[in-house]
């Protein structure tokens, strides 16, 4: 993962975008501590956590390893999340 201090991140930005969307590859942008650093993802990465942290939040992440150890395919719209 590239890092990079705010600095840096400002004079290079539209890189930093094109580079991130390119190679799906985060840009850690460093600050003086925890509480200031970020992190550059391109909008597709973005989404994807997203899905992935609704999935895992509603369930439904478990009922696919559930039927992945039952070695059992359901495609994911046939997957009730009103009983979970």
């Amino acid at each position: 993962m590239l890092i990079v201090n705010p600095s840096q991140a400002r004079k290079v930005f539209y890189q930093l975008l094109k580079d991130v969307n390119k190679t799906n590859e985060p840009v850690y942008i460093s600050g003086k501590n925890e509480e200031s650093a970020a992190v550059m993802v391109s909008k597709k990465d973005w989404d994807t956590i997203q899905e992935t942290l609704y999935l895992q939040s509603s369930g439904v992440a478990d009922v696919i390893q559930q039927r992945e150890k039952e070695n059992e395919f359901v495609a994911l719209e046939n997957i009730d999340c009103d009983t979970l």
